[in-house]
């Protein structure tokens, strides 16, 4: 059932990808700041409780009471429907193929105001090179991939529908409040998927470069989800190429994009070997 519904989800984000698309998530902000200016101490669990947690809850229970072949049906309906709103319709490959433009034809600053603007790369960031602009831009797509895909797919195939959900609301959570608690949840959340991903990273690119520090890493609880996949798909890239060059840094972006891409159709194809094994 999972398999199918993650497959479902797949295959009609790509067929409805939109660019510029935003979530509409107007029903959940619209009386969380106000709450949250009057919460202090305690009260902040009370709110996420009542924004993130209930929500889940109330999903959950609901799915649980559809029964029957026409309670299948629309529990079927209603988790592809949601799963697809979690999971997002941004064309992020347009983002991406502008700020190629501007890396082909050597206009650097162009592709630093498109990685800003476009690719959520920090104006604050240290892009004073093409190549730290580089470095910056793939971090930028590893995070993009994780956080828009195999973070939710994780928690989807672990707790349900409400998994994914519950990622999502605590992630806007503490985009809207910049409680220190919510990071340490929303870092708790990333923890083990980034480090399936990682290996995963290994699996699709150069094993014998990249899979013992992949493996490395589920005994370091101080670094972050970023510098994890960072760090390994560096390790497939150094084992190709020891050193930058301007003319083959376009190719090693795309190259990062294929490898992502690798490592999702891997995760598609376990979950499918699961369902046929096991039923899952």
């Amino acid at each position: 059932m999972k398999f199918i519904i993650l497959l479902m989800t797949v295959l009609l984000q790509r067929q409805t990808r939109q660019e510029g698309y935003h979530r509409d998530k107007s029903w959940f902000v619209r009386w969380l700041p106000a709450a949250t200016e009057a919460a202090s101490g305690n009260r902040d669990y009370v709110l996420y409780a009542l924004f993130v947690v209930l929500p889940c809850i109330f999903l959950s229970a609901i799915l649980a009471s559809l029964g029957g072949l026409v309670g299948g049906l629309i529990s079927l309906v209603l988790q592809v429907v949601l799963f697809l709103y979690i999971l997002g319709r941004d064309d992020y490959s347009q983002r991406f193929q502008r700020y190629q433009a501007c890396w082909k034809r050597e206009d650097y600053q162009a592709a630093y105001e498109c990685a800003h603007h476009f690719l959520s790369v920090e104006a604050e960031a240290n892009t004073h090179t093409p190549e730290q602009l580089h470095q910056q831009v793939q971090s930028a797509v590893l995070q993009a991939w994780f956080e828009r895909f195999f973070i939710f797919v994780f928690w989807f195939l672990v707790l349900g529908i409400a998994g994914p959900l519950f990622c999502l609301l605590t992630l806007w959570f503490y985009k809207h409040t910049k409680r220190g608690w919510v990071n340490q949840v929303w870092r708790s959340l990333q923890w083990i998927p980034v480090r399936l991903l990682a290996i995963t990273i290994a699996l699709a690119g150069d094993f014998s470069a990249s899979f013992s520090k992949a493996m490395g890493y589920w005994f370091d609880f101080e670094v972050s989800p970023s510098e994890v996949l960072t760090t390994v798909v560096k390790e497939n890239r150094d084992a190709q190429c020891h050193s930058f060059s301007c003319d083959n840094a376009e190719s090693a972006l795309m190259e990062t994009n294929k490898l992502m891409f690798r490592c999702a159709v891997i995760w598609l194809l376990i979950v499918a070997l699961l369902t046929l094994l096991v039923g899952f």
